[in-house]
C-alpha cells in the first residue's frame, strides 16, 4: 500500500477538487446564459471526428451528433441494452438479459439518480442525446425500426449496465462454484521517465472486449473549454472511457478486488415469500416485471429482493434456500460525475483522487502524467468482510455475523506509484507478475483484495514484461513495435516437445510426406504469428487437436512429457496435416490466408493469434490479440471477432501529449463509407498505427470535413 499521505496536503486536493467542481458547473452551465450555442466538428482523413467548442456541454451535442453519424443503430441498441428492452424488438434469445436489467434497476435507478444529479452532469447526457437526435432530424430515414426516444439519463444507464458486467459475472462465478475467466481481457503498460528514450512516461491502452454490442468503441477527440481529451466512448455516453486528456492518460485490465457476494437466506416453509434474518421472517419485496418479447407472448417475472439485494436464481426449494446478489454497485450510480472528474484532472493524484468516488467498477487501472509520474490501481469498490468466511462461494446469511462492515478505502487496495523497475504492464496478470521484482505480493494484503485467480498470469503479460525489462531505454518506435507484437511465447517449448517426441518415436509417421514437410515448417518457425507465417496454421490445428487428451501447460511451460503422450503428440499433427489438407486441398498455405479481419465481406490478412487453452498459460495468444471465429462454418477462414481493438499508445510529453491509435475496423458502422474498413487494411493488417493529431495544427493539415452545428 501507498503510505498515508498529509492530512494537511489532503485537505488541500479535497478543497481544489471542491473548488473544481464549482467552475466545472459554472463551466457547463454557462452554456444556458446565451440563446446560441456553437460547436465545430472536423472528420480527418480517417473520418474520426474531432469536436471544438467553448463548454463541455457544447461538445457532448456535437459528439453526439458524430457518434449518430457513425453508429446511429449501435446507440440506439445501447439504449435498449441498458433499459432492458431488447427482446421486444430482436427476439427471445435477449430475454434473460433484459431481465437481468430490471432485476438491478439499471433504468429506474439512473431515472431517479437524473432528477438529483449536478446539473453539469445532467447537461452532458441531455446535450449528448439532442445531438444524436439532431442528426436523426435531419436524416429521418436513417432511424432504425427499433428506435426509442432518447433522454440524457440513458448515457448514465448505458455507461452503468457495462460497469454491472463484472460484478455480475462475480455473482454468478460464485452462485454456481465455477471460476472461469470472463469474456474480457486488456492490455495496458506505462513506462517511467527513467526507461523511456523519449524522456517522458510512455503509455499503452489497449481494451479486448468482443467486437460488438456494448463492448465496441468508438474513437475521438473533444476540446473544450481547458480540457482537451483523445480516446475511445462506449457508444452512446458522452466522455470517454479509456484514452488521455492533456495531461493524463488512463487504461483499464479486467481484475481486480472481489466486490460482490452470494448470500443464501434461509426460506419459511410455511410462506416462500419470507426469509429468515436473526431468528425473525422477513417479507421479501416482490415486484412484477413485463417484457414485451418479439414474436412471442409478453413474459411475466417476478423481481424478489432481500436485505441483501435481488434473489438471482430460481429458490431451492427442497433446501428451503434462496440465493440473494450483493455488491455495492447495485446500488451506485455516479459513474459519470466520476468520469467527469477523471477526464479533468491535470496530474496522477487529481486522478487518483477522481478514483476515490470507487464509482468505476473493479479493474485494473494505470495511468501516466506529463509531470513524469505513472500509477497503478487494483481499484474496486470493495466490501469488508467479516473474517472466517470463504468468500468466493455462496455464504450463510440470515445473521448479522456474515454482513458487510463496511466498504475499503482507497489507500486500502493494491496499488504502486513510480515504481523502482520504471515500467509496469498489466495484460490481466496478477499485481506480483506485472513486473520483474514486484513489490505487490499477495502476502500483503487481504485474499479479497489482491483476488487473484484466473488472472494471475497470461502469455501477453509475460511476453511484455520480458520485452520491456530487456530494454532499458524504450523508444518510440519500439513501444509500439511492443504493443503490437505477435511472437507465441509457447513456440519453443511446442518446438522443444516436437523434437523430443521425434527423438523417441523415430519412424512414426515416417512415410508421410505431409507430415514431414509439417514437422520442417514447425521446427523452422520464428515463433510470429505474421500474415507470411507457414507454420502458423499448423499451429492452429495442432494445438486444437491436442487439447482434450494432452497435458497442454506442461507442454507451454517446457515440462517432459511420457513416452505413451509423446506418442499422441505426433499422432495429433498427423491428424491436423490431414484436416488442412482436407479443409484447404493444399498445405501451401500462410497464416495470412486463413486469419482474418474485416466485415461485410471485406477481408485482409491478419497477424496476431488467440486460441485454445482456459485462459492461462497454455493458451496460444500474442500480445496483439486476435480472437477469430470460423465463419461460415467448415470453411477453414477464421474471422477476428475480438481482442484487440482500440489501441492508444500516448507519450506524455511536459511541453504536450504526442499519441498514435489503431481502431480494429474503422470509424464507420455504414458499408458504404469509405471508413468502415479502411483501418482494418491498412493499419490493423499492417501493424501500423496513424497519429491522432491530437492538437488542432497537426489536425487542420489533415482535415477531410469540417461542419458548424448550431443550436
Amino acid at each position: 500500500m501507498i503510505a498515508t499521505r498529509d492530512s494537511k496536503r489532503e485537505a488541500i486536493r479535497a478543497l481544489n477538487f471542491t473548488i473544481w467542481a464549482c467552475l466545472a458547473g459554472s463551466l457547463l452551465a454557462s452554456a444556458g446564459a446565451n440563446d446560441a450555442h456553437k460547436a465545430t466538428l472536423f472528420r480527418d482523413t480517417w473520418g474520426t471526428p474531432h469536436v471544438y467548442a467553448e463548454t463541455l456541454a457544447e461538445a457532448a451535442y456535437a459528439m453526439g451528433y458524430a457518434q449518430a453519424e457513425d453508429r446511429l443503430e449501435d446507440i440506439y441498441k445501447n439504449v435498449r441494452i441498458a433499459t432492458g428492452t431488447l427482446s421486444e424488438v430482436f427476439g427471445p434469445q435477449f430475454a434473460e438479459r433484459d431481465y437481468i436489467m430490471r432485476l438491478v434497476g439499471n433504468d429506474e435507478l439512473c431515472k431517479k439518480y437524473w432528477t438529483t444529479a449536478p446539473s453539469y452532469i445532467t447537461e452532458l447526457g441531455d446535450n449528448f442525446m439532442r445531438g444524436v437526435e439532431a442528426y436523426v432530424s435531419e436524416y429521418p430515414d436513417k432511424k432504425p425500426p427499433f428506435a426509442v426516444e432518447l433522454h440524457g439519463w440513458q448515457c448514465a444507464a448505458i455507461q452503468r449496465a457495462m460497469m454491472l458486467n463484472w460484478p455480475l459475472e462475480t455473482v454468478m462465478r460464485e452462485l454456481s462454484r465455477k471460476d472461469k475467466a470472463p469474456s474480457f481481457g486488456s492490455n495496458a503498460f506505462a513506462i517511467g521517465p527513467s526507461r523511456s528514450a523519449e524522456g517522458c512516461p510512455i503509455f499503452l491502452a489497449d481494451p479486448h472486449l468482443t467486437w460488438e454490442g456494448m463492448e465496441l468503441f468508438y474513437e475521438g477527440r473533444m476540446h473544450a473549454g481547458n480540457v482537451d481529451l483523445c480516446g475511445f466512448w462506449m457508444v452512446g455516453t458522452p466522455l470517454p472511457a479509456v484514452g488521455h486528456s492533456g495531461h493524463v492518460a488512463w487504461a483499464y485490465c479486467v481484475g481486480g478486488p472481489d466486490t460482490a457476494d452470494v448470500y443464501m437466506v434461509k426460506l419459511n416453509p410455511q410462506n416462500p415469500l419470507q426469509y429468515q434474518y436473526n431468528g425473525e421472517w422477513r417479507e421479501f419485496d416482490v415486484k412484477m416485471t413485463s417484457i414485451a418479447i418479439k414474436d412471442n407472448p409478453t413474459l411475466q417475472k417476478p423481481m424478489v429482493y432481500s436485505l441483501y439485494g435481488p434473489v438471482i436464481a430460481e429458490p431451492d426449494t427442497a433446501k428451503g434456500i434462496a440465493y440473494c446478489g450483493a455488491s455495492p454497485y447495485f446500488g451506485e450510480s455516479r459513474v459519470l460525475e466520476q468520469l467527469l472528474q477523471m477526464v479533468s484532472a491535470k496530474n496522477c493524484s487529481e486522478f487518483y483522487q477522481a478514483l476515490s468516488m470507487l464509482q468505476l467498477v473493479e479493474v485494473n487501472v494505470s495511468f501516466a502524467d506529463t509531470e513524469g509520474n505513472i500509477r497503478y490501481l487494483r481499484n474496486g469498490n470493495t466490501p469488508v468482510r467479516p473474517e472466517g468466511y470463504n468468500w468466493s462461494v455462496p455464504v450463510p446469511g440470515g445473521t448479522e455475523a456474515t454482513r458487510w462492515k463496511g466498504i475499503h478505502k482507497i489507500d486500502e487496495l493494491v496499488q504502486m506509484e513510480n515504481p523502482p523497475q520504471g515500467y509496469f504492464v498489466n495484460c490481466n496478470i496478477s499485481p506480483e507478475n506485472m513486473m520483474k521484482e514486484s513489490p505487490m505480493t499477495p502476502d500483503k494484503y487481504k485474499p479479497y483484495l489482491y483476488n487473484v485467480t484466473w488472472d494471475y498470469q497470461t502469455p501477453r503479460g509475460a511476453r511484455l514484461v520480458e520485452l520491456i525489462d530487456a530494454d532499458s531505454s524504450v523508444t518510440k518506435d519500439e513501444a509500439m513495435k511492443y504493443a503490437l507484437d505477435v511472437y507465441d511465447i509457447s513456440a519453443k517449448p511446442w518446438q522443444k516437445a516436437l523434437r523430443e517426441a521425434l527423438d523417441a518415436h523415430k519412424d512414426l509417421h515416417k512415410s508421410n510426406p505431409d507430415f514431414a514437410r509439417a514437422v520442417s515448417v514447425i521446427l523452422g518457425w520464428d515463433g510470429f504469428f505474421t500474415r507470411d507465417s507457414k507454420a502458423g496454421p499448423y499451429m492452429r490445428y495442432w494445438r486444437l487437436k491436442c487439447e482434450q487428451s494432452l497435458p497442454m501447460p506442461d507442454i507451454a511451460q517446457g515440462k517432459p512429457l511420457s513416452t505413451e503422450n509423446q506418442s499422441l503428440l505426433l499422432d495429433k499433427l498427423d491428424d491436423a496435416v490431414a484436416e488442412m489438407k482436407k479443409v484447404y486441398g493444399t498445405l501451401d498455405i500462410t497464416w495470412g490466408d486463413i486469419n482474418l479481419i474485416g466485415r461485410n465481406g471485406k477481408y485482409f490478412a491478419c497477424p496476431g493469434a488467440e486460441f485454445g487453452g482456459g485462459g492461462q498459460m497454455d493458451r496460444t495468444e500474442t500480445v496483439m490479440d486476435v480472437d477469430c471465429r470460423e465463419e461460415p462454418k467448415g470453411s477453414g477462414k477464421f474471422v477476428g471477432v475480438g481482442g484487440s481493438h482500440t489501441i492508444l499508445l500516448t507519450l506524455l510529453h511536459r511541453d504536450g501529449i504526442e499519441s498514435y491509435s489503431i481502431l480494429n475496423w474503422g470509424q464507420s458502422a455504414d458499408p458504404a463509407s469509405p471508413h468502415h474498413v479502411d483501418q482494418a487494411q491498412k493499419l490493423y493488417a499492417e501493424r501500423t498505427f496513424k497519429p491522432t493529431w491530437f492538437k488542432k495544427e497537426d489536425l487542420l493539415k489533415n482535415v477531410e470535413s469540417e461542419k458548424e452545428l448550431t443550436f
